[in-house]
């Protein structure tokens, strides 16, 4: 093959290897032909395989001659050398010592004899071996621009091309990790990965969800000796949405992707599994998508030109949709993602929009204050920045306090971080704040059960809860209340708690 493998150093003979061996060697001399590959593909005029077995016939003359055997190892055509090494074997009756060689499939052993290329000494020796076999043959292969198959039974050659014969597509087939049927995964709908093997008229078809680990193209073309063994196949991806373009014929999500010479290039050399290839392939598809501007994509969903469609099927929280549509609707952006999550897509959108993005939730001043910021990630930014500008709103739309007692105080606050954090929030500062007495509790109540919210219930006694179910109505309206509403709610609230306390 292209590179020389790291070789070990002698050994002795391990029982069991060496009856192998011999075994392969004995074979060979009773056979030399069975080095010999069949043709496939068109005839060939200039064959050079008649000319071989002639040489291997000549030395198989001398096979219980182990002398003479191994003076023919060390002179002429290599591969009949590595012949008349292997048989020597059989004619010498045992193996002694053996060298090792570290190759991709492993650690090898092989019996030195002659003046041999170590890739064809391993060869012949493990001629049974369908993989080892094939190193005999790769130097000639590429030589004489020959495709050699090597398969369990045997050896193929093509001089005019790829012509991959039956028995050895069959086999190489169901060695694929994949279950096919009719060469294609169950799951035909999804974003499909797909195999030309060109000389037998196969294609395979693979999904994202079964894309493995593994590289269809390196296992199929692992026993073809070629100048390039992988020029009978070609790769294409079939990337899969679903459509909810209301006219599929204008859907431009659905063609034919176009994949980068780079990209084609690295899987075909085995430098990218199935399913990463076909991840970094829907990575360009939804860029170039993007740069034309045609359609509206999120996740698995294409929308076609449908920008409110797109956008009624976002997920994520109230604010991150709403400042998603915003910008969108604003700058009359197109949007490509691979997430139909509000959040991953304003992300993906925040280097170039953030401004823009943060005024959708905030004022201009707001805006440029945490545009600046990097320590918080995006979505956090716009909810820190959304709350900035609620608490602005609030505050000058509420009186400002400089005396009020405890229950006057618990009031405010709750009422004030329900306006400017919603109900989940003011929840928690309930839950944070010491309450010292059944009127503090009795309020916490009314302003949970004002919300709705109800789970908190148990933390609060007979009388708290039948107190607090009193006060209610006088939280619900500080809730809604701003100005001199909400001044003469409070006053109200505190009157009805019986505290006596004074708001000034």
């Amino acid at each position: 093959m292209g590179k020389r493998f790291r070789l070990r150093g002698v050994k002795s003979t391990p029982k069991t290897l060496e009856k192998d061996l011999l075994d392969n060697a004995r074979r060979l001399a009773e056979n030399p032909s069975q080095l010999i590959p069949k043709q496939v593909g068109e005839e060939c005029r200039r064959c050079k395989w008649p000319k071989l077995e002639k040489k291997l016939a000549k030395v198989q003359r001398f096979k219980d001659d182990q002398d003479k055997l191994v003076k023919l190892a060390s002179k002429g055509d290599q591969l009949v050398r590595a012949y008349a090494a292997t048989i020597s074997l059989a004619a010498a009756g045992k193996v002694p010592y053996l060298s090792s060689a570290q190759l991709p499939v492993g650690e090898v052993s092989y019996a030195t004899r002659g003046v041999v290329d170590k890739e064809k000494l391993i060869a012949l020796q493990h001629f049974d071996d369908p993989d080892l076999r094939l190193l005999a043959y790769w130097e000639m292969a590429r030589d004489k621009d020959l495709h050699i198959y090597s398969t369990e039974k045997g050896l193929y050659c093509s001089a005019t091309g790829p012509s991959a014969p039956e028995e050895y597509v069959n086999e190489l087939m169901s060695n694929l990790d994949y279950e096919l049927k009719e060469d294609s995964c169950p799951h035909p709908n999804n974003t499909m990965l797909v195999i030309g093997w060109v000389s037998p008229k196969r294609q395979v078809r693979v999904c994202s969800e079964c894309a493995g680990k593994g590289n269809i193209i390196t296992d199929l073309s692992a026993r073809i000796a070629a100048p390039d063994h992988t020029d009978d196949f070609n790769v294409s991806v079939q990337v899969r949405f679903h459509c909810n373009e209301p006219d599929p014929g204008n859907c431009q999500s659905e063609k034919d992707i176009t994949l980068s010479k780079d990209l084609n290039s690295r899987y075909m050399k085995g430098e990218l599994s199935d399913q990463e290839f076909l991840v970094q392939a829907v990575i360009e598809h939804l860029a170039n998508l993007k740069a034309a501007g045609r359609v509206y994509v999120a996740g698995q969903e294409c929308f076609g030109k449908d920008m409110e469609g797109f956008l009624e099927n976002i997920k994520g929280s109230d604010l991150e949709r709403s400042a998603l549509a915003g910008i969108v609707r604003k700058k009359g952006l197109v949007v490509v993602s691979e997430s139909n999550q509000a959040g991953k897509i304003l992300t993906d959108l925040w280097d170039q929009h953030k401004t823009d993005i943060l005024t959708q939730v905030s004022c201009p001043e707001v805006a440029a204050q945490f545009a600046s910021r990097t320590d918080l990630a995006p979505p956090a930014l716009i909810a820190e920045a959304s709350r900035t500008e609620l608490c602005k709103c609030v505050s000058s739309a509420l009186p400002c306090y400089t005396k009020l007692g405890e229950i006057g105080k618990m009031a405010d606050s709750l009422a004030r971080t329900y306006k400017t954090e919603g109900k989940e929030a003011m929840a928690r500062s309930v839950d944070k704040t010491k309450k010292s007495n059944h009127r503090v509790k009795a309020v916490c109540f009314a302003f949970l059960m004002a919300t709705g919210e109800s789970s908190k219930s148990w933390q609060f006694n007979k009388e708290e809860t039948e107190f607090g179910h009193y006060l209610v109505p006088f939280a619900k309206t500080m809730l809604s209340a701003t100005g001199k509403e909400y001044d003469g709610a409070l006053r109200n609230l505190l009157t009805a708690s019986g505290s006596n306390e004074e708001a000034a």
